[in-house]
């Protein structure tokens, strides 16, 4: 591992199998938060990362989206069609992106509601190395450069299979020849992701991979960890500065909330952020406003758990019981379940006695009327109680959330021939989730032609996963498929084109459809299930 910084540039570069990956940063996209260009051989990607200062309001979720640009130019292609420019993400580039997503995502500060967007753009492609895992790289090395408070790095590293010996990120042609397609990211302390297609390899050749991925990753992490102490910018949450304020000021605030209420407490915040950061003016310098941010989050941290615990501690005081009862209407049908839920809440919105102010003062001889911000922490009190107690049944209790013990499974059924003009259909039902695939064989000119940066020309086996929004009794747009729908089909595809017969003793296109019928549970794995059926049928 070697680093370098010239001027406002600055690099690091990191040998993982024998090949060396170079990170660049301070030359492209110095407008974005972190950005950081990652080269092996003569593959190319820029990985920008972008988040807002402040969370968004209302959020009950993280608002993170990752984009994957594959652009044709990088390979020296022009793209098919009759606009001859890029147009929806490829499925390659879905794919990716949502393999960015998944590892990242856990690592951030509970409770953080910023938006934030990753995009990676890949600039060249050689054909030779594999763009995905620069991307997955690429994103942890602008997020630690960034201000944004991710809790990484993660490092990324695909094993291949040839002859029966395992190879570090193997190139595109060997990984048309590998029996293992092994993509594992993790921190230098633990794995986070692993995702594998595989010619039916043995568990233990699998284990020793993950080790040989490990080893690799904890390079990848330090020659970030690297890049990140010359040119990393201060993160919005300090931890250490959160800890102090909560020493110093955590009191003042859960004064302010028994004294005035849920909202007013937010005026005794900004009144602290105003007294104990830096005023702006025209001599406000960068390391100013940066302190401005930090004691604003860690305040907000410490206002968010306060409001959370001013509320929390008096429903479970008044509600515990009808809460438990709650979690038994999990049995109950999807429309029960919700009447009754919504028939509680709306009892404790209104029942629910605070020690604090809870809105406007109401009039004599009538009972006072919580305000939205009131309601809101109310609601998320629920939530909270309710998750804590069904974790609790199942991880103690042993019970699960529709009655059955731990060692039940659900129902399981199975028909074939459910289609008389397809070439081969099958039901899979699981509990509530029920798949019906449904398999068309064609000729071999009916493949699909692929028009991305790999190899792969012309696809004669494709299976498409469909989610209509009556699988879980709701309405919503059918607008073609979704991520989800694209990453679900792909897993089943991956799952299966092991044991498609070759084209040597099958010479046929096939297309698999799984249609969610119902969803309760995997409806990717009861894809798999169904579309073996519909195979053998």
């Amino acid at each position: 591992m070697s680093t370098t910084q010239a001027g406002q540039i600055a690099s690091a570069s990191v040998d993982v199998g024998g090949q060396e990956i170079v990170f660049e940063t301070g030359k492209l996209a110095k407008q974005a938060d972190g950005a950081v260009v990652v080269r092996s051989g003569e593959t190319m990607i820029l990985a920008t990362a972008v988040g807002r200062p402040d969370a968004r309001p209302d959020a009950d979720f993280f608002p993170l989206t990752v984009d994957v640009e594959e652009k044709m130019y990088a390979a020296g292609k022009i793209p098919g069609g009759f606009f001859k420019r890029e147009g929806r993400a490829t499925e390659r580039a879905t794919l990716t992106a949502r393999m960015i997503d998944r590892p990242i995502r856990p690592l951030w500060p509970k409770g953080f509601r910023n938006e934030v967007q990753v995009i990676c753009t890949v600039l060249s492609a050689d054909l030779v190395t594999p763009h995905d895992i620069l991307c997955i790289n690429g994103a942890s090395a602008a997020l630690m450069i960034s201000p944004l408070p991710f809790l990484g790095p993660i490092g990324a590293v695909r094993i291949g299979r040839l002859d029966g010996e395992l190879v570090i990120n193997p190139t595109l042609e060997q990984m048309e020849e590998s029996s293992l397609d092994l993509i594992v990211v993790g921190t230098a302390e633990a794995l986070t992701m692993v995702e594998a297609g595989a010619d039916q390899v043995p568990e233990e050749t699998i284990l020793e991979a993950l080790e040989l991925a490990h080893a690799e990753i904890r390079t990848i992490c330090a020659a970030l960890e690297s890049l990140r102490g010359q040119v990393g910018k201060a993160k919005w949450v300090d931890t250490d500065l959160t800890a102090e304020l909560e020493a110093a000021h955590g009191e003042a605030v859960r004064s302010a909330i028994a004294g005035h209420g849920i909202k007013e407490a937010g005026t005794v915040v900004e009144a602290l952020v105003e007294e104990l950061s830096p005023p702006v003016s025209m001599t406000s310098t960068e390391d100013d406003m940066t302190k401005r941010a930090q004691v604003r989050a860690s305040l907000a941290a410490i206002l968010e758990r306060a409001r959370v615990a001013a509320v929390e501690g008096p429903l479970r005081e008044q509600f515990l019981g009808n809460l438990r009862e709650l979690t038994d209407a999990e049995q109950d049908s999807k429309e029960l379940k919700s009447a009754k839920r919504d028939l509680l809440l709306n009892r404790i919105l209104e029942e629910l006695q605070l020690p604090f102010p809870v809105g406007a003062e109401p009039a004599e001889g009538e009972p006072a009327v919580k305000d939205a911000a009131t309601k809101q922490y109310v609601k998320r009190a629920f939530e909270a109680v309710y998750k804590d107690l069904v974790r609790k049944k199942i991880a103690v209790d042993k019970r699960r959330p529709d009655g059955r013990s731990e060692e039940e499974i659900r129902q399981v059924s199975a028909e074939v021939q459910v289609s008389p003009r397809t070439h081969g259909s099958a039901l899979f039902t699981r509990g509530q989730t029920q798949i019906m695939t449904l398999l068309t064989l064609g000729t071999m000119k009916e493949g699909q032609r692929i028009d991305d940066l790999s190899l792969e020309q012309n696809r004669r086996y494709m299976h498409h996963y469909n989610f209509p929004p009556f699988s879980v009794g709701e309405t919503g747009f059918m607008r073609g498929p979704k991520r989800r729908d694209i990453g679900h089909g792909a897993l089943a595809q991956r799952a299966l084109e092991a044991v498609i017969p070759p084209v040597e003793d099958f010479p046929y296109t096939l297309r698999l459809v799984s249609e969610t019928l119902e969803s309760n549970g995997s409806s990717s794995m009861g894809s798999v299930c169904g579309s073996t059926l519909a195979l053998m049928d």
